[in-house]
């Protein structure tokens, strides 16, 4: 059995990869594969020839099908601090550091994946914990950079296993000599001067304490010797890996500045000092250049002693840090000292998110598929009660219409009770008033029209009506000479006012004349 692991370092001016192998007897080979890019040409910057430049370099190398891919974000990317506890249970920290994190950076909590590392406890000369509480080096990586890198890793047909930050990889460096026995310092500065950045990592106690990448490297040093000596880019560089470091001194300056300041502003916090550092990275091949940076930040250069020897890969120092992610490269020592298995996997704390998210999404789904249901399901009620209340007031309307039918007769409808019954009324008193004796009415009018006609005449009511005191006849008799008697019989009667015949005419049969009498009745 073999477990392989490949550290993938993608720079501006070169590809670094570092292949650790580990059988199972527990022997390691390492094997280093580098390739340069061409520096200053407009396409080679494009993604889409980085991309195919990257998927040659892991075809010619067979690094495809390798083992564990692991790449990493450099520190400019990522937000890096050191927080500190007065507790250490790991389950409230990680439910306290995002929230804490939250005032220190200038973006959205829910932009970025946040890692943390419980750093171990400091311990006095005697062995023992200084305090109780615990110190965190808690990470935020702006999600857009990972899924940005996790394309570009796409693109070229990799799925890295995890994602760190370049300066933990320095520190993955020195904790993989510590436990190969050598005396690493426990104060130090790890400084890897790359092509166009400077990685710093400090440790102070065996633990990483600051992250930070200055924005100078080795390109900046050959142009300002190309723009000096007026040459090719190609030229300086050759002449820069010739010259000694004091004849470049004055431009070592700008990245000696940062470094110094961020030196100086780690010590005044602790109040300590560093003793150590280390220069690594493809620009410590410069001659005495190691000696001359920790000469000018005060710090003793570490040497084989420390395990910093020929052996050590300065140049594949961030490669070589991945290669051996204390998350996929299980230490083979029985004891594992302090601090060796602290790494960062900015891809797992992206997929968990994003599992969270989906289950997050899943929940929303599921309450909108929910509320909906619910909503379907109180409408169909709604329309069950109004089906049944509709199907209560057409039976009462119909047991109403039966009984307004049974006391008002065909036809009648339920509410105009007011007029039905006025119209029942009227019928009655039309009715009564045919033989009501206390009034006026129809009998007592004729019985005064029989007693006033004169004998021997004959007279036939076709219509008569009564409106008060007033009464309106139509009748028919034989001859004009009748009606005009009628007339005269009842103006001579005291009883009668206003006596007038009008409409007097031929009938339509012989001996038949047509008249309408009208007349007052006096009552007394």
């Amino acid at each position: 059995m073999i477990a392989e692991c490949v550290g993938l370092d993608i720079g501006q001016t070169a590809f670094k990869a570092v292949r650790f192998r580990r059988r199972l007897t527990g022997r390691e080979s390492v094997e280093y594969f580098h390739q340069p890019i061409p520096y200053g040409r407009q396409e080679h910057a494009e993604p889409a020839h980085r991309t195919a430049m990257l998927r040659n370099f892991l075809w010619q190398h067979g690094l495809y099908g390798s083992g564990e891919i692991v790449t990493a974000l450099p520190c400019q990317d990522v937000f890096v601090r050191t927080l500190s506890f007065p507790f250490r249970d790991a389950a409230k920290l990680a439910q306290i550091v995002p929230f804490e994190m939250e005032n220190l950076i200038p973006m959205p909590l829910e932009d970025v994946t946040v890692g943390s590392l419980l750093l171990p406890a400091r311990e006095s000369p005697e062995g023992t914990a200084k305090t109780k509480g615990s110190d965190v080096l808690v990470t935020a990586a702006p999600k857009t950079k990972i899924a940005e890198h996790l394309r570009f890793m796409a693109s070229a047909d990799l799925n890295p296993s995890a994602i760190t930050i370049d300066g933990m990889a320095l520190f993955s460096v020195s904790q993989f000599l510590k436990e190969e026995g050598a005396q690493v310092p426990g104060d130090m500065a790890i400084i890897d001067v790359g092509a166009s950045k400077t990685t710093l990592c400090l440790v102070h106690e065996g633990r990483p304490v600051l992250l930070r990448t200055v924005l100078w490297g080795g390109n900046h040093l050959t142009l300002a010797l190309a723009v000096r000596h007026a040459c090719s880019f190609a030229e300086a560089e050759r002449r820069k890996r010739a010259m000694a470091v004091r004849e470049i001194d004055a431009w070592l300056e700008p990245v000696l500045k940062e470094l110094r300041v961020s030196l100086h502003a780690y010590e005044s916090t602790v109040h300590q000092r560093l003793t150590h550092c280390w220069v690594s990275g493809g620009g410590s091949k410069l001659k005495e250049l190691s000696g001359h940076m920790a000469h000018q930040l005060g710090l003793l250069p570490v040497g084989p002693r420390q395990g910093f020897g020929s052996s050590c890969p300065r140049a594949f120092s961030i490669a070589f840090g991945l290669a051996i992610h204390p998350g996929i490269v299980r230490p083979r020592w029985k004891s594992r000292l302090a601090g060796s298995n602290l790494a960062l996997d900015f891809k797992t704390a992206s997929d968990a998110a994003s599992a969270t998210t989906d289950v997050s999404k899943q929940d929303r789904r599921l309450a909108l598929w929910g509320g909906l249901i619910l909503i379907v399901l109180a409408l169909m009620d709604l329309s069950v009660r109004l089906l049944l209340k509709d199907s209560t007031v057409k039976d009462l309307k119909h047991g109403l219409q039966t009984q307004y039918e049974q006391t008002f007769g065909p036809g009648a409808s339920p509410g105009e009770e007011l007029d039905q019954a006025r119209y029942r009324v009227s019928q009655l008193e039309k009715g009564l008033s045919i033989v009501d004796g206390t009034r006026y009415n129809v009998l007592a009018g004729l019985a005064e029209l029989g007693k006033h006609v004169p004998p021997g005449i004959p007279l036939k009511v076709r219509e008569l009506t009564i409106d008060g005191n007033n009464i309106h006849l139509e009748g028919e008799t034989t001859t004009f000479d009748a009606v005009e008697k009628i007339k005269q019989a009842f103006a001579a009667n005291e009883t009668f006012h206003d006596v007038s015949i009008n409409d007097t005419r031929v009938g339509a049969v012989p001996n038949q004349v047509v008249f309408r009498l009208t007349y007052a009745v006096q009552r007394p």
